[in-house]
């Protein structure tokens, strides 16, 4: 039984992998290209030393998207998504406090919740809240919020999102859903640019230039715009 179902999984992946991967890795990278550029910046210009590996983990992340939805394994890259928020949201705290990442790592304690780490920025970033929100209100992807989402199908909290799994052939999904997840790489990227836009908003002129492009292009006033940069 069993190696009938891993043979069959195997072939599964095989198959979709070779009808769709490239098309849906390729994707997942286009929907994901804000956030790349962000790194790339982010390791150029700040990093401190201290829970780095945090920020290498965000990368690391997209292509583990790109690698799971390519063999038609749409649940996994739930995860991955969701932990691009989780990730990169604690780098911003963390990358500053190496007393408390020293602590996370020697006993699994401590780590910051998406919810304390927002505040945190709230309390001490200067117009972060004002930022964001004018962010909020020109947002071009349809989850204002896609973490809330992610964590609804990971935590299974309702019929529609509950896994499925008869066969282990199941865990390979339909294109169609695959595309879908691909997506969502879309709406996590626009979420943590928009983030990253209220904390490094005072290094505008050093910000890559495709950020600054995607957001002036997502103005729709002359008074936003005023407003976001003062």
């Amino acid at each position: 039984m069993h190696l009938k179902q891993t043979a069959d999984l195997r072939q599964a992946t095989r198959d979709f992998s070779a009808a769709f991967g490239a098309d849906i890795s390729s994707e997942v990278e286009a929907n994901s290209t804000l956030l790349v550029h962000w790194l790339s910046y982010l390791n150029s210009f700040h990093r401190t030393g201290v829970a780095d590996s945090l920020l290498d983990a965000v990368g690391s992340s997209i292509r583990e998207v790109a690698g799971v939805l390519s063999l038609g394994l749409a649940r996994q890259a739930l995860f991955s998504l969701r932990g691009q928020v989780d990730v990169l949201l604690a780098w911003l705290y963390f990358k500053d406090h190496a007393i408390e990442w020293d602590h996370v790592n020697q006993t699994a304690e401590g780590f910051k919740l998406k919810k304390d780490l927002l505040q945190y920025l709230e309390q001490h970033v200067p117009r972060f809240s004002h930022r964001v929100g004018i962010l909020r209100n020109i947002a071009t992807r349809k989850e204002l919020d896609p973490y809330r989402l992610l964590s609804a199908h990971i935590h299974a909290q309702s019929d529609p999102v509950l896994p499925v799994i008869v066969e282990l052939i199941d865990l390979v999904r339909p294109e169609a859903v695959c595309k879908e997840c691909a997506r969502m790489a879309f709406e996590v990227t626009e979420f943590l640019n928009d983030v990253l836009l209220a904390v490094y908003l005072p290094s505008w002129a050093s910000l890559p230039v495709v950020v600054q492009a995607e957001v002036i292009n997502r103005f729709k006033t002359d008074d936003q715009r005023k407003s976001f940069f003062t």
